[in-house]
Parts: C-alpha cells; sequence; structure tokens
C-alpha cells in the first residue's frame, strides 16, 4: 500500500521532479524516434551519407542535442533552487545528488540537507 501513495505522491501535480522526468522522457523519445531511424536507414542504404537529406538530419540532430544540453543544464533543484547538474563551471549530468544542497535525485524534497560543510 504505502508503494500506492509513493506513486500518487510521483504523479501529483506538485511533483517537484516533473520537469525533471518530462526532460528525461523526452530525451530518450528524442534518441529512439530520431537517431536510431536514422541510423538504420543510412545502414539499410535509404540515406545516401553525401545528400542534402542527411545533412538536415544531421544537422537537426545537433540543434536537438544543444537545445536538450542547455535545457538540462538549467535544472534547478526543488530543495535549493540551485542548478541541479551544474555548479560554477562544473556540468555533470550524470550526478546522483544536487551539486550544491546534496539531495539526492527524486528524493523527497522535505528532508534535511546532508552535508552543509564548505557552503
Amino acid at each position: 500500500m504505502t508503494h500506492c501513495v509513493k506513486l500518487a505522491q510521483m504523479t501529483n501535480k506538485d511533483d517537484p521532479w516533473k520537469r525533471h522526468r518530462t526532460l528525461k522522457r523526452v530525451s530518450l523519445l528524442g534518441v529512439v524516434l530520431y537517431l536510431f531511424p536514422t541510423i538504420a536507414l543510412a545502414w539499410l542504404g535509404q540515406i545516401d551519407m553525401r545528400s542534402p537529406t542527411m545533412y538536415v538530419l544531421v544537422f537537426g540532430w545537433m540543434i536537438f542535442g544543444l537545445v536538450m544540453l542547455t535545457l538540462w543544464h538549467e535544472v534547478r533543484c526543488p530543495r535549493c533552487g540551485q542548478r541541479f547538474y551544474a555548479k560554477g563551471m562544473e556540468f555533470w549530468q550524470m550526478a546522483r545528488e544536487c551539486l550544491h544542497c546534496g539531495l539526492p535525485k527524486y528524493a523527497d524534497v522535505s528532508t534535511a540537507p546532508e552535508h552543509t560543510s564548505g557552503q
């Protein structure tokens, strides 16, 4: 029963991790629906690697990647409000916790910070 309560809290409109989950899904969807079919069509010979179509597809993929990186860079921690994955010049998209307050990814926001040394 506690799993049902947690699931209800995760899908609640007040979910502080909603933007993070949405970006994760859009990124995955972009890879599945854009990159894999393009590679498969090129490998099967359906797209000429030197054709204008391929240049447009590659350029579109680069734009998608830049937009997603920018959006991921701007994800805020629900507890401290700082950028979750960025601190100064450091940007670590694979971080499992906030680089500022140490809040674990998808954790309950009401928990107290684990470490405050050096801040």
